[in-house]
């Protein structure tokens, strides 16, 4: 019957002192916000650095500016840029041989030190002893 009553309550609202309390705190809320929001950002300051910070005011180009010598800037910057992007994948190419080598160059020297271990002796006893059982069958 508990849970029965709990379901049955929930579309009613909050009803006596509880409820007077809630509706308080929601409506001291509705006018605290704006109100604080409204004597934050009227602060010179802070609408300057807002307008800084966002962006909000960005003006045109000047007119009287020559766009010829601009769009010849641009190009200029551009050829540059594909340039350098394509010295940095010269750049990259030679950096991943280059560790591609040393890689191989590692893996050889790591067969090499297989080689000379420690227990290198083992090795020498194991292939003596294939060999001469390999010379009895």
């Amino acid at each position: 019957k508990d849970i029965l009553n709990r379901f049955e309550n929930k579309g009613r609202m909050v009803h006596g002192r509880q409820g007077m309390k809630l509706e308080a705190a929601k409506f001291g809320l509705y006018l605290l916000v704006p109100i604080s929001a409204s004597l934050t950002f009227n602060d010179p300051n802070v609408q300057r650095f807002c307008a800084d910070y966002f962006q909000f005011m960005k003006y045109p180009a000047n007119p009287n500016t020559n766009l010829k010598e601009e769009f010849e800037d641009l190009l200029e910057k551009r050829i540059k840029e594909k340039e350098q992007r394509k010295l940095y994948a010269e750049q990259v190419k030679k950096l991943q041989d280059s560790a591609k080598e040393s890689r191989l160059k590692a893996a050889l020297a790591a067969a090499e030190e297989e080689k000379r271990g420690w227990f290198s002796w083992l090795r020498i006893r194991r292939r003596a002893n294939d060999e001469i059982t390999e010379g009895r069958s």
